[in-house]
């Protein structure tokens, strides 16, 4: 049987505009109503990308190797979603259709569901189809599925920042429908294990000051030839900073400077990789975005646009941004004094270990590797995995020692201080919180203003070394 074959080709979508996409081959050839889906959708993130590929493979798949006949596209996918949850092996071992699948979780089932459901819309509205050809079209709901959908909908506009302009009887007459395949439900009891996730902050001083040391160098050797300062800053930015695991690195070298309020403090500003404003030195004076830089400065993608097999990949969450057009979010320092201690061993990183690009490789980005290229997420992992192990952790998500930990504890550290919901909506960058509070915003000075008075408040966990040359 043939499976269905992906390549990432470049597409030629209007004149000096191309983008590379991932084309799917069947033994027909090319699948082009995905082909023209894709370009489409092609200015959402690759990881939606690949996942929505990796979904519609599952089900020309399913469709290649069951000889079963469907009267109707519906029972094709009702019969598809089924052998996601199931699998296809009997008990017995035996798969009469040959692809072998395992029973899947339900989160990636629907995800799949998910997937392959705004495929089959999109095909129904963009190529006149009507609703007996979706493969999960709408039908009249059952009460229990109506109730089912009143309670996501309350949900939904509860925490909706526009709620007060949905139509009700749009709800009305929308509630009254269910796709023929509904997500599955999870049932949970009350699994809020945050307090697993959080990196435990006694042991933060150890990681930075003894869990990133070169091997085989004194300890009473200078900081700049005894630790690893590139991996302590990318650390203290996810600790004391709040930011997620990949976010460092978009930094460019231009996005660490002094704060104007203190010049003792690094003020750190991490702008969207795409239409985050690029410093007026890259481009003569002129506006322009960091994508538009990237391509005519370095003949460079923003690096969330790069697969996620490349090593320059780093991912980007939909983050509240400054209220300016130039599109960043403030690094909010907790405890503030932490601020300090960064731009020390930022200093001391810039002078004594960064690797400067190489000539024919040129880029803009704070972090690099031995050979000047732009660090990678995973060699930071390898990195700090070694420096989790050397002061006697374990590496695990559910004990909070993997990079992601570090937001856990942040988060955890200002509920601690007793600041309510949304300051710490806006401290973290989350667009929104579940509450009429979502309607409110902190200016970046207001928050500021906040983070001092809070400092006298908490126990400090970081002990400053500003004599440590």
């Amino acid at each position: 049987m043939f499976h269905p074959l992906v390549i990432r080709t470049t597409i030629h979508i209007e004149e000096k505009n191309e983008i590379r996409l991932p084309v799917i081959y069947t033994q027909n050839g090319v699948l082009k109503s995905y082909l023209d889906y894709s370009i489409y959708k092609r200015n959402k993130s690759m990881s939606w990308i690949d996942a929505s590929v990796r979904a519609v493979c599952l089900l020309v798949e399913f469709v290649e190797f069951n000889k079963t006949h469907y009267k109707y596209p519906a029972d094709l996918f009702s019969a598809f979603s089924e052998k996601l949850f199931l699998g296809t092996i009997n008990p017995n071992g035996e798969d009469p259709t040959g692809l072998r699948w395992r029973k899947r979780s339900i989160q990636n089932g629907n995800k799949i569901i998910s997937y392959v459901t705004q495929y089959s819309d999109w095909l129904c509205d963009h190529k006149e189809l009507n609703n007996k050809d979706n493969l999960n079209p709408w039908r009249e709901a059952t009460s229990h599925e109506e109730r089912l959908n009143w309670a996501a909908y309350s949900h939904k506009h509860k925490n909706a920042f526009l709620a007060h302009t949905w139509s009700k009887k749009s709800a009305q007459d929308k509630n009254r429908l269910s796709r023929n395949v509904r997500y599955k439900q999870e049932h949970r009891g009350n699994d809020n294990n945050s307090a697993l996730n959080r990196f435990p902050d006694e042991y933060i001083d150890d990681l930075i000051h003894q869990g990133f040391i070169k091997p085989g160098v004194l300890a009473t050797a200078p900081a700049y030839t005894r630790l690893e300062l590139r991996d302590i800053l990318i650390t203290m930015l996810l600790h004391f900073g709040g930011l997620r695991r990949s976010e460092p690195f978009h930094l460019w070298l231009e996005d660490i400077e002094l704060h104007p309020e203190n010049s003792s403090e690094a003020l750190v500003c991490v702008y969207e990789p795409e239409i985050g404003q690029s410093p007026m030195s890259y481009t003569n004076g002129q506006i322009e975005v960091r994508k538009e830089t990237l391509a005519k400065n370095f003949q460079l993608l923003p690096r969330n646009k790069y697969e996620k097999s490349k090593k320059v990949y780093a991912g980007w969450k939909n983050n509240k941004l400054s209220p300016s057009k130039k599109n960043y979010m403030v690094v909010n320092w907790f405890e503030p004094s932490a601020g300090e201690q960064f731009l020390f061993y930022w200093r001391l990183y810039l002078s004594k270990q960064r690797v400067s690009p190489h000539k024919n490789r040129k880029h803009p980005y704070a972090f690099t590797n031995q050979f000047g290229d732009p660090y990678s997420i995973d060699a930071f992992e390898r990195k700090y995995k070694k420096a989790i192990e050397r002061v006697g952790l374990v590496f695990e998500k559910d004990l909070g020692t993997t990079p992601h930990g570090h937001r856990y504890a942040y988060i955890n550290r200002l509920e601690k201080a007793g600041v309510g919901n949304l300051f710490v909506a806006n401290a973290v960058h989350h667009k929104s919180i579940k509450s009429q509070d979502s309607y409110k915003s902190l200016s970046p000075k207001e928050i500021r203003s906040e983070f001092k008075c809070l400092e006298s408040k908490t126990k400090r966990i970081l002990v400053l070394r500003s004599n440590d040359e």
